[in-house]
């Protein structure tokens, strides 16, 4: 249990570390951009604007995003977007954001005032008219937002989907079985039964003990699998593996590609790029 807790911690850090990154380089970017894009439209107006402006107003709305940051993960980790979840979420976040925006005014208030009152010499002032000055921050402010929730979600779907990967991978070395993700449901099988595999768009059609199975797996995600539980397996083909020990048969066609049968019966057609993975 308690290896447990510590696996699911180092994940959620993994996760906000990364998200965290991601969004400070993408916001330094575009803050960047508008203060450059600033800059030149007063160019083309003919009107005097001190360079150093756009940046501060720019970067010290960037700083205050990043230094809510954090609350907005801890949030989303208590109050995640799950099948179950996703309405009373979605509840929880508008009122969020909205908390979110008003804190953003607030810090990079302070910070505009800071930097006016050191850089420039001068005061800053921003309110001109409350209520719509805040809805007009809260309609900017929503995009961050939804940006950040949504990367901390795709992050960890990433992430638990690697480390069931790695899992699996750990499972195949040690016991020999395959642990295979079918909608809702988990196969398990001896990886030795395997017969052959193929592409079937997001699924791989899986041959084994007489049996056809779907797992959602690449192809070339099954067939580390199997190398890992030390089946010698072949690739045949950009859609087909099979199990080298259940080869029966291999005949040439016309056009330079070959035939496979295979010790259930099944036929395959093998590419003639992938025929020397197969004994002549």
């Amino acid at each position: 249990m308690a290896t447990e807790l510590t696996q699911e911690a180092a994940l959620e850090h993994r996760v906000a570390a990364r998200v965290f990154l991601i969004m400070a380089l993408f916001l330094v970017a575009i803050g960047v951009l508008n203060a450059l894009g600033l800059l030149t439209e007063a160019q083309r107006d003919g009107r005097t604007l001190d360079p150093r402006v756009p940046f501060i107003l720019e970067l010290t709305s960037v700083i205050a995003i990043m230094a809510l940051a954090p609350l907005v993960i801890l949030f989303e980790r208590r109050v995640p977007f799950t099948a179950e979840t996703w309405r009373s979420a979605l509840v929880w976040h508008a009122l969020g954001s909205i908390a979110f925006s008003m804190l953003h005014v607030g810090l990079f208030i302070v910070l505009r005032t800071l930097a006016y009152a050191l850089i420039l010499g001068t005061s800053y002032g921003f309110f001109t008219d409350l209520p719509t000055d805040l809805l007009y921050e809260y309609r900017k402010d929503v995009f961050p937002y939804a940006v950040l929730i949504l990367m901390l979600g795709l992050q960890r779907s990433l992430e638990e989907h690697r480390r069931e990967a790695e899992a699996a991978r750990a499972d195949a070395r040690q016991t020999g079985k395959l642990t295979l993700k079918a909608g809702g449901r988990t196969i398990f099988l001896d990886a030795a039964s395997l017969d052959w595999a193929s592409a079937a768009g997001n699924y791989v059609e899986i041959r084994a003990n007489g049996a056809t199975h779907l797992a959602r797996i690449s192809l070339a995600a099954l067939e580390q699998l199997l190398s890992d539980a030390g089946v010698d397996v072949a690739r045949v083909h950009r859609s087909h593996l099979v199990n080298r020990a259940k080869v029966r048969e291999i005949a040439p066609v016309r056009d330079g590609d070959f035939r496979i049968r295979m010790a259930d019966g099944a036929e395959l057609r093998g590419s003639r790029r992938y025929r020397s993975s197969l004994p002549a």
